[in-house]
Protein backbone atom coordinates (compact mmCIF):
# COMPACT_ATOMS: atom_id res chain seq x y z
CA UNK A 1 0.00 0.00 0.00
CA UNK A 2 1.76 3.65 -0.93
CA UNK A 3 2.07 6.88 -2.75
CA UNK A 4 4.62 9.00 -4.83
CA UNK A 5 3.81 5.97 -8.07
CA UNK A 6 5.27 16.25 -20.27
CA UNK A 7 5.77 19.29 -20.38
CA UNK A 8 8.17 20.99 -18.35
CA UNK A 9 5.71 22.97 -15.76
CA UNK A 10 4.30 19.76 -14.89
CA UNK A 11 7.27 18.16 -14.04
CA UNK A 12 8.14 21.02 -11.54
CA UNK A 13 4.15 20.91 -10.21
CA UNK A 14 4.67 17.66 -9.32
CA UNK A 15 7.79 18.25 -7.63
CA UNK A 16 7.00 20.66 -5.73
CA UNK A 17 3.79 19.21 -4.69
CA UNK A 18 5.98 15.63 -3.47
CA UNK A 19 8.71 18.04 -1.64
CA UNK A 20 5.80 19.39 0.00
CA UNK A 21 4.18 16.31 0.62
CA UNK A 22 7.34 15.12 2.06
CA UNK A 23 7.90 18.36 4.12
CA UNK A 24 4.56 17.37 5.72
CA UNK A 25 4.94 13.59 6.13
CA UNK A 26 8.21 14.55 7.77
CA UNK A 27 6.86 17.03 10.15
CA UNK A 28 4.01 14.55 10.99
CA UNK A 29 6.26 12.28 12.30
CA UNK A 30 9.02 14.20 14.50
CA UNK A 31 5.84 15.66 15.62
CA UNK A 32 4.77 12.25 16.97
CA UNK A 33 7.97 11.49 18.25
CA UNK A 34 8.90 8.87 15.25
CA UNK A 35 11.99 10.48 14.15
CA UNK A 36 15.35 10.15 15.60
CA UNK A 37 17.35 13.52 15.03
CA UNK A 38 21.02 11.99 14.81
CA UNK A 39 23.13 13.27 17.46
CA UNK A 40 26.12 15.95 16.90
CA UNK A 41 26.25 18.50 14.05
CA UNK A 42 27.71 18.59 10.66
CA UNK A 43 28.94 20.86 7.99
CA UNK A 44 27.91 21.05 5.02
CA UNK A 45 31.22 19.89 3.67
CA UNK A 46 30.96 16.98 6.01
CA UNK A 47 27.81 15.71 4.08
CA UNK A 48 28.57 13.41 1.08
CA UNK A 49 27.72 14.69 -2.52
CA UNK A 50 27.38 12.75 -5.38
CA UNK A 51 27.55 9.13 -5.82
CA UNK A 52 29.11 9.55 -2.60
CA UNK A 53 25.37 10.71 -1.48
CA UNK A 54 24.01 8.10 -3.02
CA UNK A 55 25.70 4.80 -1.78
CA UNK A 56 25.27 6.19 1.53
CA UNK A 57 21.59 6.45 1.25
CA UNK A 58 21.63 3.01 -0.62
CA UNK A 59 23.62 1.48 2.38
CA UNK A 60 21.32 3.09 4.95
CA UNK A 61 17.89 1.73 3.54
CA UNK A 62 19.24 -1.76 2.94
CA UNK A 63 20.36 -1.74 6.43
CA UNK A 64 17.19 -0.65 8.16
CA UNK A 65 14.57 -2.24 5.26
CA UNK A 66 16.13 -4.86 5.69
CA UNK A 67 15.85 -5.26 9.31
CA UNK A 68 12.32 -4.39 9.14
CA UNK A 69 11.85 -6.99 6.83
CA UNK A 70 13.10 -9.50 8.93
CA UNK A 71 10.43 -8.07 11.48
CA UNK A 72 7.54 -8.19 9.68
CA UNK A 73 7.86 -11.66 8.38
CA UNK A 74 8.76 -12.68 11.74
CA UNK A 75 4.97 -11.69 12.66
CA UNK A 76 3.80 -12.93 9.66
CA UNK A 77 5.15 -14.17 6.04
CA UNK A 78 2.64 -13.23 3.56
CA UNK A 79 1.86 -10.10 1.85
CA UNK A 80 2.01 -6.81 3.74
CA UNK A 81 0.32 -3.58 2.35
CA UNK A 82 3.03 -0.85 2.05
CA UNK A 83 1.40 2.41 3.53
CA UNK A 84 0.80 4.73 0.39
CA UNK A 85 3.99 7.27 0.51
CA UNK A 86 5.94 5.08 2.78
CA UNK A 87 7.90 2.25 0.40
CA UNK A 88 10.55 3.35 2.55
CA UNK A 89 13.33 4.44 -0.32
CA UNK A 90 12.18 8.10 -0.86
CA UNK A 91 14.29 10.39 0.25
CA UNK A 92 12.48 13.54 2.58
CA UNK A 93 14.14 17.10 4.12
CA UNK A 94 14.68 17.02 7.48
CA UNK A 95 16.65 19.43 9.98
CA UNK A 96 19.77 17.73 11.91
CA UNK A 97 21.03 18.52 15.21
CA UNK A 98 23.07 22.35 14.75
CA UNK A 99 20.51 23.33 12.27
CA UNK A 100 22.24 21.49 9.24
CA UNK A 101 19.57 20.33 6.57
CA UNK A 102 19.57 16.59 6.03
CA UNK A 103 17.47 13.48 4.57
CA UNK A 104 15.08 10.83 6.16
CA UNK A 105 13.03 7.63 5.39
CA UNK A 106 9.56 6.88 6.31
CA UNK A 107 8.24 3.39 6.27
CA UNK A 108 5.66 2.13 7.11
CA UNK A 109 3.70 -1.01 6.23
CA UNK A 110 0.08 -2.83 7.42
CA UNK A 111 -1.67 -6.66 8.15
CA UNK A 112 -5.25 -6.99 8.70
CA UNK A 113 -5.80 -9.90 10.51
CA UNK A 114 -9.34 -11.08 12.34
CA UNK A 115 -8.48 -11.17 15.90
CA UNK A 116 -4.75 -11.13 15.91
CA UNK A 117 -2.81 -12.81 18.37
CA UNK A 118 -1.39 -10.00 20.54
CA UNK A 119 0.87 -12.33 22.36
CA UNK A 120 2.69 -14.33 19.44
CA UNK A 121 3.10 -10.70 17.74
CA UNK A 122 4.23 -8.86 20.40
CA UNK A 123 7.00 -11.92 21.37
CA UNK A 124 8.07 -12.57 17.38
CA UNK A 125 8.34 -8.88 16.70
CA UNK A 126 10.24 -8.48 19.97
CA UNK A 127 13.20 -11.45 19.57
CA UNK A 128 13.44 -9.91 15.60
CA UNK A 129 14.35 -6.36 16.82
CA UNK A 130 16.57 -7.78 19.57
CA UNK A 131 18.21 -9.85 16.93
CA UNK A 132 19.00 -6.83 15.30
CA UNK A 133 20.48 -5.30 18.31
CA UNK A 134 17.70 -3.49 19.37
CA UNK A 135 16.13 -2.49 22.79
CA UNK A 136 12.41 -3.73 22.51
CA UNK A 137 9.90 -2.64 25.15
CA UNK A 138 5.86 -3.40 25.05
CA UNK A 139 3.35 -0.59 26.40
CA UNK A 140 -0.88 -1.03 26.07
CA UNK A 141 -3.08 1.81 25.66
CA UNK A 142 -6.60 1.65 26.63
CA UNK A 143 -8.71 -1.57 27.13
CA UNK A 144 -11.25 -3.28 25.19
CA UNK A 145 -12.16 -1.86 21.28
CA UNK A 146 -9.79 0.92 22.36
CA UNK A 147 -6.81 -1.06 23.04
CA UNK A 148 -3.68 -0.43 21.69
CA UNK A 149 -0.24 -2.33 21.84
CA UNK A 150 3.23 -0.79 20.67
CA UNK A 151 6.10 -2.78 20.39
CA UNK A 152 8.94 0.26 20.61
CA UNK A 153 12.78 -0.64 19.63
CA UNK A 154 15.18 1.43 19.68
CA UNK A 155 19.07 1.25 18.33
CA UNK A 156 20.73 -0.97 15.51
CA UNK A 157 20.08 -0.30 12.20
CA UNK A 158 16.70 1.36 12.41
CA UNK A 159 16.66 3.58 14.94
CA UNK A 160 13.30 3.67 16.00
CA UNK A 161 10.94 0.51 15.33
CA UNK A 162 6.95 0.52 16.47
CA UNK A 163 4.53 -2.62 15.64
CA UNK A 164 1.49 -0.87 16.45
CA UNK A 165 -1.29 -3.90 17.17
CA UNK A 166 -5.09 -3.03 17.59
CA UNK A 167 -7.17 -6.52 17.70
CA UNK A 168 -10.42 -4.69 18.10
CA UNK A 169 -9.51 -3.29 14.56
CA UNK A 170 -7.57 -5.91 13.21
CA UNK A 171 -4.89 -4.16 12.35
CA UNK A 172 -1.23 -4.54 12.53
CA UNK A 173 0.73 -1.68 11.70
CA UNK A 174 4.62 -1.30 11.72
CA UNK A 175 6.62 1.74 11.29
CA UNK A 176 10.45 2.95 11.06
CA UNK A 177 11.96 6.29 11.29
CA UNK A 178 15.52 5.70 11.13
CA UNK A 179 16.81 9.31 11.82
CA UNK A 180 18.34 12.51 9.93
CA UNK A 181 21.34 11.87 7.80
CA UNK A 182 23.96 13.71 6.16
CA UNK A 183 23.04 15.17 3.00
CA UNK A 184 20.66 16.81 0.53
CA UNK A 185 17.33 15.06 0.54
CA UNK A 186 16.10 16.53 -3.29
CA UNK A 187 19.34 15.94 -4.77
CA UNK A 188 19.27 11.87 -3.60
CA UNK A 189 15.64 11.83 -4.25
CA UNK A 190 16.47 13.00 -7.64
CA UNK A 191 18.95 9.63 -7.85
CA UNK A 192 16.48 7.91 -6.54
CA UNK A 193 13.80 8.40 -9.26
CA UNK A 194 16.42 8.68 -11.97
CA UNK A 195 16.44 12.70 -11.56
CA UNK A 196 12.93 13.50 -13.37
CA UNK A 197 9.90 13.66 -11.54
CA UNK A 198 8.05 11.69 -14.11
CA UNK A 199 3.82 11.29 -14.14
CA UNK A 200 2.54 8.23 -13.02
CA UNK A 201 5.87 8.16 -10.85
CA UNK A 202 3.70 7.72 -7.47
CA UNK A 203 2.37 4.97 -8.92
CA UNK A 204 5.62 2.56 -9.86
CA UNK A 205 6.34 1.96 -6.29
CA UNK A 206 5.38 -1.27 -4.94
CA UNK A 207 2.15 -1.78 -3.29
CA UNK A 208 3.17 -5.21 -1.18
CA UNK A 209 6.12 -6.50 0.04
CA UNK A 210 6.18 -10.31 1.16
CA UNK A 211 8.57 -13.28 0.84
CA UNK A 212 9.72 -12.34 -2.16
CA UNK A 213 10.46 -8.51 -1.02
CA UNK A 214 13.52 -6.96 -3.45
CA UNK A 215 14.93 -3.95 -1.71
CA UNK A 216 15.18 -1.43 -4.74
CA UNK A 217 16.39 2.24 -4.32
CA UNK A 218 16.42 3.49 -7.78
CA UNK A 219 13.26 3.65 -10.00
CA UNK A 220 13.37 4.91 -12.99
CA UNK A 221 10.49 4.84 -15.66
CA UNK A 222 11.68 2.91 -17.86
CA UNK A 223 12.49 -0.48 -15.93
CA UNK A 224 9.88 0.39 -12.70
CA UNK A 225 6.30 -1.69 -13.49
CA UNK A 226 3.00 0.35 -12.33
CA UNK A 227 1.85 -0.86 -8.83
CA UNK A 228 -1.28 1.01 -8.40
CA UNK A 229 -4.48 1.86 -9.91
CA UNK A 230 -4.77 5.88 -10.10
CA UNK A 231 -7.66 6.03 -7.64
CA UNK A 232 -4.98 4.68 -4.89
CA UNK A 233 -5.85 0.99 -4.75
CA UNK A 234 -3.20 -1.65 -5.48
CA UNK A 235 -3.47 -3.43 -8.69
CA UNK A 236 -3.86 -7.24 -7.98
CA UNK A 237 -2.47 -9.25 -8.53
CA UNK A 238 0.61 -7.13 -8.88
CA UNK A 239 3.01 -7.08 -11.69
CA UNK A 240 5.72 -10.22 -11.67
CA UNK A 241 8.62 -9.40 -10.00
CA UNK A 242 11.61 -8.75 -12.38
CA UNK A 243 15.38 -8.03 -12.14
CA UNK A 244 15.51 -4.30 -10.42
CA UNK A 245 17.55 -1.82 -12.44
CA UNK A 246 20.60 -0.94 -11.35
CA UNK A 247 21.55 2.80 -10.98
CA UNK A 248 24.47 4.80 -12.56
CA UNK A 249 25.34 5.72 -10.04
CA UNK A 250 28.04 4.81 -5.99
CA UNK A 251 29.47 2.42 -8.76
CA UNK A 252 26.22 -0.02 -9.67
CA UNK A 253 26.46 -0.81 -5.65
Amino acid sequence: MTAGRLGHSRSSSYRLRATARARRTFAMALATGMVVIMTGCSSAAEAPTGDALYRDGEDRYLSYATTMHSVIMAIHDGEWKVDQGSWGASPIPCRREGGSDGYAFSWARLLEQDAPDVDSIVAASSAAFEAADMTATTTTYGEGDRQEVNVIATGGPVGRGVVTIRPARGTIRVTAEPGCFPGDAAKLYDMVFAGISYPGLALRVPAFEGPDWQPRFYFPEDGSPVYWNEDGTPIEPPPASTESPVAPYGGGS
